[in-house]
């Protein structure tokens, strides 16, 4: 047995994953990205321009960054995640115009592709090597609600950030993307059994883990069935959350209150592991039809203009949306072999970005 097996400790382990969530998610500046480039002069064609340049890297490293997660390692890559994340912010704040916008958003999309895949596979791959698999929903909905919350704490900071500057405030993030990468270093590469790729047998590597996840694709039809499910879910749930936003700007009379107002309507999201493991007795498809139905229930009752009302469909769109992802995620990782792990993970994450691409205008036409 490998001598890291004898220093693995899954405390540690899960310490150093929780500092992750909460670098990636409290994040000031990044809370506020449009506003601060609007308030520095930008147009919101030039911010939209900047935005598709976001999700045009994304959707083309997606795939990539599992692969490379899974042949040369997930503490590799979630330390390269997080390398981006420190040269984004810093980025950003030299950033003089248009260009150096785009270049900090395409670094920044870059290290959400390498984290994206990479954190769930390296908690589950801990869990499984320390015997306490089981417990993954339940370590899982800790670091989504630490990640949730973090992230509303940022937005709760919104009017300090625009007081403290542009440039300042990317700084700030900066020193928060420098903490999560201490963190990233800090964690213990779980053992596998495949031998590190050199250089010479790294297209041998790659091809190998693209073979091994198209087999269990085109195999496992449940596997596909609950990442279309959980996808669909998850694109209701983004896009009535997106939307609220503007309705609950309108329906807030007191401006001071729009802060607190926007951070409670992401709190839903927080609270999923109160839900979790009631709907993981349940069979996937009512889990499913239970966290769907009441999504678009939400969906609907957001279309008013009370503002209760839509408080409460947006705390409930996001808690069950992030029920349904927790327990998909402990589902799928159950079925994927570690090899693709990470691969088949970010398969996961371009499904939803496919169906965002039809179903966002629809959303805006339901919402108008």
């Amino acid at each position: 047995m490998p001598k890291k097996s004898k220093q693995f400790s899954l405390s540690r382990q899960k310490l150093a994953l929780l500092v992750l969530e909460w670098s990636v998610g409290f994040r000031p500046a990044g809370s506020v990205w449009v506003l601060l480039l609007a308030l520095r002069g930008f147009s919101l064609v030039e911010i939209g321009l900047a935005e598709a340049v976001f999700h045009t890297v994304s959707f083309c490293c997606e795939l990539p960054s599992g692969l490379l997660a899974d042949v040369m390692g997930r503490k590799r890559t979630l330390t390269a995640s997080h390398v981006m994340f420190v040269l984004s912010t810093l980025l950003m704040a030299a950033s003089r115009g248009m260009a150096g916008v785009c270049l900090s958003l395409a670094v920044s999309a870059l290290g959400y592709n390498l984290e994206s895949g990479t954190r769930e596979s390296i908690t589950y791959e801990s869990m499984l090597q320390a015997g306490q698999e089981t417990g993954y929903l339940s370590f899982s909905s800790l670091q989504n609600g630490v990640y949730r919350f973090s992230g509303g704490a940022a937005m709760l900071l919104a009017g300090a950030t625009v007081l403290l500057g542009w440039r300042r405030a990317y700084l700030l993030d900066t020193g928060v993307a420098l903490i999560g990468l201490a963190a990233a270093l800090a964690i213990t590469e779980p053992e596998r059994d495949a031998p590190r790729p050199t250089l010479r047998t790294l297209p041998g590597a790659l091809a190998e883990t693209i073979r091994g996840a198209w087999t269990l694709l085109r195999s496992d039809g449940t596997a596909v069935r609950i990442m279309v499910l959980n996808a669909l879910v998850g694109v209701c749930a983004t896009l009535t959350g997106f939307y609220l936003q503007e309705k609950v700007e309108a329906a807030v009379t007191v401006p001071a209150l729009l802060g607190p107002a926007l951070f409670a309507l992401d709190l839903g999201g927080g609270l999923a592991g109160l839900l979790t493991g009631r709907l993981d007795h349940l069979s996937y498809p009512k889990a499913a039809a239970v966290t769907g139905g009441g999504v678009l229930l939400c969906a609907l009752a957001a279309r008013g203009t009370c503002l209760p009302v839509l408080m409460v469909s947006g705390l409930l769109a996001g808690l069950l949306d992030d029920s349904l992802q927790l327990i998909s995620d402990k589902k799928l990782n159950d079925r994927f072999p570690s090899a693709q792990r990470a691969t088949l993970i970010s398969v996961s994450s371009m499904i939803f970005s496919v169906f965002m691409i039809p179903l966002s205008p629809l959303f805006g036409w339901w919402f108008s």
